[in-house]
């Protein structure tokens, strides 16, 4: 049986480092796509209600980058980094190169990065994640028999490495669903243009110094066909929304110009108060809902 021999704090630390940037740089290739997908409406000013779910259902392809993280070292123990400074992660009490599982369950414990590093300064060759897989880190030895690369096996880390990531998302998932739950469905017949071009000419004759109003009204929801929808977008000639003290300032003259024609307790909505120039835009969104039970 081959002896392995230790590596030193300072080695493993670079090692961790490495992975790290190299892991999250791959990681975040497969969020690009969402990112795209979120970036290209960034600038797009319109009456959707805020949602919370900035990525869409590509959140979950984003994931696959996460998984492949926890599987840095599924390839014969070896991540990128570790090839580079010549380490390899093994089995404690045999000395054989660790199995793709193995490995899986050891970078779980990534999620505790600042703790693992804490380890990893006492323990060089075995952090949380070895002491519970049954593995330690040590210098490269090309004389140590190197098993062949088990694909199965590396499938099925990544298959349970996103499983990981799914189950951490269900909290944040509960949370959406949460959020979706309280947004309003307006019917989409009772739409009364008549009275968003009345209550446009108001903002108009009132405010049409200071902003220019893009208003819907809705005469019914679904949730209470007594009460209206109104989605108010005002686009602000200066930019309002920096600071509290100008937003309250701003709020505070356009809000009671708007229950002027829509008394509290008649309807629901939004007012998305907007300043935009050619490379960027500031909004805030108020929301308008005064329902007891939402």
């Amino acid at each position: 049986m081959t002896i392995a021999q230790k590596t030193n704090a300072g080695t493993r630390i670079a090692s961790m480092l490495l992975d790290h940037i190299i892991m999250m740089f791959i990681s975040m290739i497969f969020f690009v796509p969402g990112m795209i997908s979120g970036f290209s409406t960034a600038f797009e000013v319109n009456h959707e209600q805020i949602s919370p779910d900035i990525f869409g259902g590509l959140i979950y392809f984003g994931l696959i980058g996460l998984a492949l993280y926890f599987c840095k070292d599924c390839i014969k123990g070896r991540s990128i980094a570790k090839r580079v400074l010549k380490l390899q992660v093994i089995e404690n009490s045999s000395n054989n190169v660790a199995s793709p599982i193995r490995c899986l369950v050891r970078n779980i414990f990534c999620i505790l990065w600042p703790i693992e590093v804490i380890v990893t300064l006492a323990s060089p060759s075995r952090r949380i994640g070895d002491m519970v897989a049954g593995t330690k880190v040590v210098p490269f030895n090309p004389e140590l028999e190197q098993s062949k690369i088990n694909y199965a096996q590396i499938g099925v880390s990544i298959l349970l490495g996103y499983g990981f990531m799914t189950l951490l998302m269900l909290p944040f998932e509960g949370l959406k669903s949460k959020m979706e739950s309280n947004r309003v469905t307006y019917i989409e017949s009772s739409l009364n243009e008549n009275i968003a071009n009345e209550t446009e000419q108001l903002f108009a004759d009132s405010l049409g110094t200071y902003l220019t109003s893009d208003i819907r009204v809705y005469d019914q929801i679904e949730q209470n066909k007594d009460l209206k929808y109104v989605s108010v977008i005002l686009k602000l000639n200066k930019n309002y929304l920096e600071y509290d003290e100008n937003y309250e300032q701003i709020k505070s003259i356009t809000l009671p110009l708007l229950l002027t024609k829509f008394p509290k307790g008649t309807f629901v909505g939004q007012i998305k108060y907007v300043y935009q120039k050619p490379r960027s835009i500031h909004t805030r969104t108020l929301p308008l809902d005064w329902r007891e039970n939402k």
